[in-house]
């Protein structure tokens, strides 16, 4: 007996990295998507790529950084039926030095990566925990793991977002059903990177989408991808800081 469709809602349709998850599940077993974001012309373009694929997909245009938006509601408009996955993809790199100069750009970069993320994850969850099962997965960054002079304020974004996943793991660790998996990209080519020069850490959105998947599937709380950057950010937090502060990092 073939296995149910899967269910996955969006959120960051557009997002490089969510495409190639969904895109890893969909060559795995049947999958349904439903892709909310800011841009409707974009978000079109990302439907008619997955349909063209095979995947039935649907769009729903609402800004994930917008706290203003009901997303209780619009989760149950979107997907009145049982939810698979949801995945959290938003965000953005703003230029450190201009979110440094600039306070308004500064709360963006830290509301869009951090706030909005968090309140868009409380309100997957209340629909995880309605129906009882299901996954959760969040794009963070391996930049969370220790504050680097050239990445620092999107570094602490994700921090906080980490240690907020990390707390709603322990709240819910009495339900073996619901699963949160933090996805931990190292360098990652996809067009938010786009003016970031490329060097021999830059690994493909399609193989990082891969796996990803491949840490949902099986429940991880935390996934590095590739799994060689847990090395490599292992050594940078256990850096002295004296030997870490002369780095370039």
């Amino acid at each position: 007996m073939p296995a149910p469709s899967l269910n996955i809602v969006v959120f960051g349709g557009t997002s490089a990295i969510a495409q190639a998850i969904v895109r890893a599940a969909a060559h795995e077993r049947s999958v349904q998507v439903a892709l909310i974001g800011r841009n409707a012309q974009r978000l079109e373009s990302v439907r008619n790529d997955l349909v063209a694929r095979g995947i039935p997909a649907e769009t729903k245009c609402a800004d994930p950084s917008d706290l203003a938006v009901d997303w209780d509601a619009l989760i149950l408009a979107t997907a009145p039926g049982h939810v698979d996955l949801f995945l959290i993809a938003h965000g953005e790199l703003a230029g450190q030095d201009a979110a440094l100069a600039d306070p308004a750009r500064l709360a963006r970069t830290l509301q869009v990566n951090f706030v909005s993320a968090a309140v868009v994850a409380a309100a997957c969850i209340r629909a995880l925990e309605r129906q009882g099962a299901g996954w959760l997965a969040v794009i963070g960054s391996v930049a969370a793991d220790r504050g680097r002079a050239s990445n620092f304020v999107y570094g602490a974004a994700k921090a906080g977002l980490e240690t907020l996943l990390e707390g709603w793991r322990h709240r819910l660790a009495k339900n073996p059903s619901i699963h949160i998996t933090t996805i931990k990209p190292g360098l990652t080519d996809t067009p938010m990177t786009a003016d970031v020069p490329k060097g021999p850490l830059f690994t493909s959105a399609e193989k990082v989408g891969a796996l990803s998947w491949k840490a949902i599937k099986k429940g991880a709380a935390v996934a590095y991808v590739p799994g060689w950057w847990w090395i490599i950010l292992t050594i940078i937090r256990l850096l002295p800081r004296k030997i870490f502060y002369r780095t370039k990092l």
